[in-house]
């Protein structure tokens, strides 16, 4: 869920405050670089923990609900639910590899621990209620409603990468304005199609967990989104021969 989106991977090339800490003393510098790792692997990594945690409470209930009578079949919506949340991370982990184009070549390697402790911890923690033995689906035919629109933003999402991840030609580093499909109407339309996503996944499920997953995640796309936006139209201010960025909504029509 991004989440961390491809804003994120284009933002100007700089050096990290936590990557690296000079301490000037007189005329004498102290660099001190603390250990990286590449992009795709915390990206592959980050991605993998979800696909892997969250199927464990959809196939082994007998072993982690042991004091709990395990159904002799899943509930429709707990298959669908599973196979939505296996097909976005699997589809992050190829995008990974395949579509997005990273600013930098590494990071942080603390960044690893956290973000995978941010993802793993919610796949463990939405599945375990949302495949629990006395879970309650809601109305059937709602929830397909919901999680069929889910898989289109999944689609959109995926769409908007591939926009974003062919604004460049080899060898460019300059910014361009995102044209094309939502970005016309919309600055980070993938993150719009994510949050989207994840809100209906929620609405399929009717889980306290799951809203909370994506509403902990639309906050910092926002925040993201919004930095991206003021990036963008200070950036392309219409002076000196610069084009003007268009007028746009940030991230959520019809309120930001």
């Amino acid at each position: 869920m991004l989440a961390p989106g491809i804003y994120r991977k284009r933002k100007a090339a700089r050096p990290s405050f936590f990557a690296t800490v000079g301490t000037v003393i007189g005329r004498s510098s102290f660099l001190c670089t603390f250990p990286q790792i590449g992009y795709s692997t915390v990206f592959f990594w980050e991605y993998f923990g979800p696909l892997a945690v969250y199927p464990l409470f959809f196939f082994f209930p007998k072993y982690l609900y042991p004091h709990l009578e395990a159904p002799k079949q899943h509930h429709l919506v707990q298959k669908l639910a599973v196979a939505y949340w296996s097909f976005h991370y699997a589809k992050r982990i190829i995008e990974t590899f395949t579509v997005h184009k990273f600013g930098h070549a590494t990071m942080p390697i603390f960044n690893l621990f956290k973000n995978c402790a941010y993802y793993w911890g919610y796949a463990a923690y939405v599945s375990y209620f949302v495949n629990h033995p006395k879970y309650t689906p809601p109305n059937e035919k709602i929830s397909l409603a919901c999680l069929g629109l889910a898989l289109l933003m999944q689609l959109g999402n995926l769409r908007s990468h591939i926009i974003l991840s062919n604004l460049r030609k080899p060898g460019e580093k300059d910014y361009k304005i995102p044209r094309g499909f939502l970005f016309n109407y919309v600055t980070c339309a993938n993150y719009t199609f994510e949050i989207w996503g994840w809100l209906l996944y929620s609405a399929a499920v009717q889980s306290i967990p799951a809203y909370l997953f994506a509403i902990t995640g639309a906050l910092q796309m926002t925040q993201w989104a919004i930095a991206k936006h003021k990036r963008l139209v200070k950036t392309f201010d219409g002076k000196d021969g610069r084009p003007k960025y268009p007028r746009r909504w940030i991230i959520f029509p019809p309120f930001l």
